[in-house]
């Protein structure tokens, strides 16, 4: 009898902590739950956190440059072509291939050579692969009767820089423009006339390229009224626009050019090496506003549109913004 109520004593005893261990087992898991509802939250609350910070940060970037918003027409597409006017004369507009109707882009302006339309520079130079909108205006008609810009002393002394400025005006206002990536760049003619623009128009272009220029004085002398980055390609074996520069025809030595600007531009120093078998390239450093100066005498080097890839070009006036 005694062994039976020790027994049942047992189990009841053994029943009770069976039911105590189930207790403390389920509030274990309560706590572990709530412990990881709490941590769910704190992430949750943390991943909101960082994206209210870069939203933040975007919303700043925006109003740093003055536009809060982006619109544009809805009709623009990607690898759009279209021609437009400004101040009563023509220009080609080319959107990239990752074009989006909400998103801010660089702008590069194209000034091809004398003789060149626009539709030739547009077909011809191969700018368009750029992640940028391009922009090719168009020459009038010299005094010879070829198309020409201004700064020659053939040109029909139109105001392109007028008419650039019209133009950047324009397409600001419609598309969604980045004003301060904005670049020029020239070939021969056109290059003359890009070194123009960075003197009159530096206000609203951060870099230049020009390529094979012809910088007539006197508009090739020309002072920036703020000094920007600016590189230049020129060959030494350019028949058209001589390297050595012309007396007669009033050209520069060009590798007296590129000191003359970096001096402009309040450069420090200078440095000069050889990339490439064909390419002697001096880079004058520490100047004004970072108006780096760079110059790449192409060994050999002809009157011609490529000696240097478009990329390097680009490469150099996109490390660049007003």
């Amino acid at each position: 009898m005694i062994f039976l109520m020790v027994l049942s004593t047992s189990r009841r005893s053994s029943r009770t902590g069976q039911r105590a261990h189930m207790h403390h087992l389920a509030w274990g898991v309560v706590c572990v739950l709530l412990l990881l509802s709490i941590g769910g939250l704190w992430v949750h609350a943390q991943s909101l956190e960082n994206q209210n910070t870069a939203l933040e940060k975007q919303v700043t970037s925006l109003q740093s440059r003055g536009e809060t918003t982006c619109v544009v027409d809805s009709s623009w597409k990607a690898n759009d072509d279209r021609t437009l006017t400004a101040l009563g004369r023509q220009y080609l507009v080319h959107t990239p291939a990752v074009f989006r109707t909400d998103t801010y882009y660089p702008l590069v302006m194209f000034y091809p050579g004398k003789g060149n339309t626009a539709e030739v520079g547009k077909r011809v130079y191969g700018l368009d692969t750029l992640p940028a909108i391009l922009v090719y205006p168009s020459p009038t008609p010299s005094t010879d009767g070829s198309l020409a810009w201004e700064g020659a002393p053939y040109s029909s002394h139109a105001d392109d820089v007028a008419f650039t400025s019209a133009i950047l005006d324009k397409l600001q206002a419609e598309l969604c423009v980045d004003k301060k990536k904005t670049y020029a760049v020239g070939m021969s003619n056109g290059g003359g006339f890009a070194s123009l623009l960075s003197c009159r128009l530096a206000d609203r272009f951060a870099a230049f390229a020009v390529a094979s220029g012809a910088m007539y004085a006197p508009s090739g002398e020309c002072t920036p009224a703020t000094p920007r980055p600016l590189i230049n390609i020129h060959g030494d074996n350019d028949g058209i626009v001589p390297y050595e520069g012309s007396f007669v025809r009033h050209l520069p030595h060009i590798d007296s050019w590129a000191a003359t600007r970096a001096h402009k531009n309040g450069c420090k120093g200078s440095s000069t090496t050889s990339p490439a078998i064909n390419q002697i390239v001096t880079v004058w450093t520490n100047c004004t506003n970072g108006a780096t100066v760079e110059n790449i005498r192409m060994v050999g080097g002809g009157h011609a549109w490529g000696q240097v890839p478009n990329d390097t070009l680009w490469q150099f006036l996109s490390r660049y913004s007003l």
